[in-house]
Parts: structure tokens; sequence; C-alpha cells
């Protein structure tokens, strides 16, 4: 019985053991696995200072981008063409220089990458665009499937909205109205028709409102079917601001 009970126990200390030293190599795998994360991260990030690379080259093409707060310019972005076209190129379209990071921090917990920097530009109206962000990112197989970028949501709404592009022509001489606007999320989806109707779409609710506009210059005045009013300001030939948000002309794909 005691040979028994001293087998028992060297069978006990060596499963014991051998857990102890599964889970430190399991440990050591996810632990090598989150520094090569970081150090993907860092190293795209410098490119980006130096001018050589752009951060976003590391998107997945399916990445599911947030900006945080209830701003205009916040919302969800589903993939990285709608990411880049409504939100980096509205920015950039705004932008004299490119814009210049400067990291503040490059820190991990078990699941995310934290990317806390500042960055700046001159804007076409020679005024300064500058703001302090922080990117919380998930990875996978070296690419970025999610992100929640927390920033100074006044001061992009500030720029996208005082630093207008002059227009050679208004928008009611270019008829340049006419088409589908949309937000940068995708929920609000307003056409503009021929003939001074518009129809507009909230997230699955088609013709949620209906009814006439007119366009004066470059500003735009609504009446619904129901007798409400509104009126918006196109910014320039692309970006439309109306009842406290941001519209994106969408430009049809010719190939399709």
């Amino acid at each position: 019985m005691e040979k028994l009970h001293t087998i028992y126990g060297a069978l006990t200390i060596a499963l014991f053991l051998g857990h102890v030293v599964f889970s430190a190599n399991a440990q050591e795998r996810k632990e090598s696995a989150l520094q090569k994360q970081l150090d993907l991260v860092a190293h795209q990030f410098k490119q980006w200072e130096n001018g050589t690379a752009s951060f976003f080259d590391l998107l997945a093409d399916d990445v599911n981008w947030e900006v945080s707060g209830r701003s205009p310019v916040s919302g969800a972005y589903k993939g990285k063409q709608a990411f880049m076209e409504r939100a980096v190129a509205p920015i950039i379209e705004k932008l004299k220089e490119p814009l210049k990071p400067k990291l503040i921090s490059l820190t991990a917990d078990d699941r995310f990458i934290w990317l806390h920097f500042k960055a700046q530009a001159k804007t076409k109206t020679n005024t300064i665009y500058e703001n302090t962000y922080i990117w919380k990112l998930q990875l996978n197989d070296g690419k970025i499937i999610h992100a929640v970028a927390f920033l100074d949501t006044y001061e992009l709404v500030q720029l996208m909205q005082n630093n207008i592009t002059v227009m050679k022509k208004t928008i009611e001489e270019t008829k340049g109205y006419i088409g589908m606007w949309v937000t940068a999320d995708g929920h609000i989806r307003q056409e503009l028709l021929p003939g001074n109707r518009y129809d507009e779409a909230r997230g699955s609710r088609l013709s949620a409102y209906q009814g006439a506009y007119k366009v004066s210059g470059n500003e735009i005045f609504y009446r619904d079917d129901t007798g409400f009013t509104a009126d918006g300001t196109f910014v320039d030939e692309n970006t439309l601001h109306h009842g406290g948000y941001i519209f994106y002309k969408e430009v049809k794909d010719e190939k399709q």
C-alpha cells in the first residue's frame, strides 16, 4: 500500500510539473505572438512618420473601423474601401500637406494593441489642424481587423466644416448635387433626384423620408411631404452638411 501511495504521489507531481511546463510554453507563445504584433505596428508607424508608407496599409480588406463619440464624423466603417473613401479621403482633401504623426506610446494587453500619438498638418486655408489619437487595434495574421479610434472629434468637425474649398462654380450651376449622398457610416442615404425630389433611406427603412428640395448657389432647402423643412450647405462638390450630419457624394463604379 505504501508503495502504491509513493507511485501515486510521483504521478501527481509529474502531472503537475507537466501542466506547469505546458502553461509556461503556452504563455511564452502568446507573449511571442503579441510582441510580433507590437513590432509590426511599431514598424508601420515608423514608416508613416518617415513618409515612406501609409499606416493604413496594415488594414484588412474587411476591417471594422469605429470612430468614437456622437459627432457628425463618428460612426462605424465596414471594410477598408469604405473607410478610406468616406473617412480618410475627405480629411486629406482639406489638408495642404500630409498629416505628420508623432508617437507618444505603444502598449498592449491580452487582446489589443494601444497606439497613442499626435498628428498635425497645415490646411488649405493655412491654419493648423492638430489632434491627439488613441487607436485600439486588434490584429490577425498581420492585418488590423478591428479598430476603435478615440480623438477630439470637435477638432475634426471644425476641420471639415470651416476649411471650405472654394468652388469655381456653384453646385446649382454644375448640377453636381444630383445623385446619392451618404453619411460616413452608410446609415443615411439621401438621393437627390432630377426634378427636385429627394428620397431618403435610414438603415433598413427605405424611403423613410421623401419630399421636395431646391438648390440656390451652394445651399439646399428641403420640404418633407409631411411639411417639415430643413436646409444644408454643399461645402464642395462631394461634401454636404445637413441636419448635423456630413454626407459624401457616392461615386459609381464605372466598371459596373
